[in-house]
């Protein structure tokens, strides 16, 4: 082989090597994806406007709309790519799913939109009927479809090809997005997929009024458009929705993490479980007991963080990012106590007397509570005395309760300061 022979080899299979890599970036996909709906939305607005095809017109806009979604997309992709930070241990692929919402929002206004039209269409059938009801209800006025035998043939080109085009990018799209696990991606080809699905019946409806002289027929079809529509806004709106307000991955996962984690040997309890999903990433914040010593805990954290991935993994996520935290097992009688404040006008003596205060200063009494097996069995009131942490040290109390938001350590004491979960006396078995 010559050299100028292996140069052009090595030129095409770079050439080609670059186009790949261009197809199966996200901002590669979604480039293309803006470059159809660009002319798409030109030839369909043109058409659309020059046979007064309020189907065909629409679509074009909606197409422009389209666009504005697909370079949404790819300002939250490249967001989402943006590494984790200290302020965002997750990092932000989250951002991704706020486009789930606008482009289920967005669906489902058009779909308002296409069953409005419908409906006007039908009402015309009727002119009596018609006229009853825009007296009550601002209607849009409706403009019959005007086409001849020379504007057909371009009307079906340009139909069957979006037809075409939408459903093959919508495939392309989603592929792309679940091999990249891009969220955003993947709604965006779902609602290329329903544009395709749109473009279809608006052809029955174009070719079946031109064909039969049906006038009536594209109304109805475009009530099931309007329908479809909307299905699949409220599904996208949905997962979004879903996603965001970081719904967990499911109780029979949670169940089967859980079991594998005590089937670990050194964990004694799985004292907290959060799952929720970010992208296809599954995300996963557990605290666990065990009695291992703190040398050991690193062979403990990798068996456990082993068998959980590897379950998530088997069961269809991308990938998962775990959060383990690791308690001592609190001893089966141990004491805790509330720092409490008296009822205005009421007696500190008398039941539900007091509530949980918000804050050491602000409180007048301590509670003592006696736990066995976390369940309280006696309770002792005292004043608050002056020399607070030698008073928990004596009492051997190993936690604090205020109702605040802001856990901390007392000073002068190894006591912890928690956040109670009520404020209520009764509500926390302290009376």
């Amino acid at each position: 082989m010559s050299s100028a022979t292996r140069t052009q080899s090595v030129s095409n299979t770079s050439v080609k090597d670059r186009l790949i890599a261009f197809l199966t970036n996200p901002f590669g996909v979604m480039s293309l994806v803006v470059l159809m709906y660009l002319v798409k939305a030109v030839l369909k607005i043109t058409v659309g406007h020059q046979i007064n095809s309020p189907m065909i017109e629409g679509d074009g806009y909606h197409n422009l709309a389209d666009i504005l979604e697909a370079l949404a997309v790819i300002v939250v992709i490249w967001v989402a790519k943006r590494p984790a930070s200290s302020d965002y241990p997750f990092g932000k692929k989250n951002v991704e799913f706020f486009t789930s919402l606008a482009i289920g929002g967005a669906l489902l206004v058009m779909a308002v939109q296409f069953a409005l039209k419908s409906v006007v269409g039908l009402l015309a059938l009727a002119p009596s009927f018609d006229q009853a009801v825009r007296a009550v209800l601002p209607l849009p006025v409706h403009e019959p479809l005007v086409m001849s035998t020379s504007t057909l043939p371009w009307v079906l080109a340009l139909t069957i090809g979006s037809v075409i085009l939408s459903l093959v990018v919508s495939r392309y799209q989603i592929a792309m997005g679940k091999r990249g696990g891009h969220a955003s991606m993947i709604a965006d080809g779902q609602e290329t997929a329903s544009d395709g699905r749109i473009e279809i019946i608006t052809l029955i409806g174009v070719v079946g009024e031109y064909a039969f002289n049906a006038p009536w027929l594209e109304y109805p079809l475009g009530l099931v458009v309007a329908f479809a529509i909307a299905h699949t806004g409220y599904g996208l709106f949905q997962d979004g929705l879903r996603v965001l307000l970081q719904h967990s991955i499911g109780q029979e996962h949670e169940e089967e993490i859980t079991k594998r984690c005590l089937a670990v040997a050194g964990v004694n309890k799985v004292e907290s479980l959060k799952t929720f999903q970010i992208g296809s990433t599954a995300v996963c914040i557990l605290t666990v007991t065990t009695e291992h010593r703190t040398g050991t805990i690193s062979h403990l954290k990798y068996g456990i963080e082993y068998h959980i991935k590897q379950y998530l993994l088997d069961s269809g996520f991308s990938d998962c990012e775990l959060n383990v935290k690791f308690e001592k097992p609190e001893p089966a009688r141990h004491r805790i106590a509330y720092a409490v404040v008296e009822k205005d006008g009421e007696s500190a003596t008398a039941a539900l007397s007091f509530v949980v205060a918000p804050s050491i200063a602000a409180a007048t009494h301590i509670v003592v509570c006696d736990l066995e097996n976390g369940m309280v069995v006696r309770t002792k009131q005292e004043e608050k005395p002056t020399d607070l942490p030698a008073f928990l040290d004596k009492k051997r109390v190993v936690r604090l309760y205020l109702f605040t938001a802001d856990p901390a350590q007392l000073p002068g004491s190894n006591v912890a300061v928690l956040s109670s979960t009520s404020y209520q006396a009764e509500l926390l078995g302290l009376c």
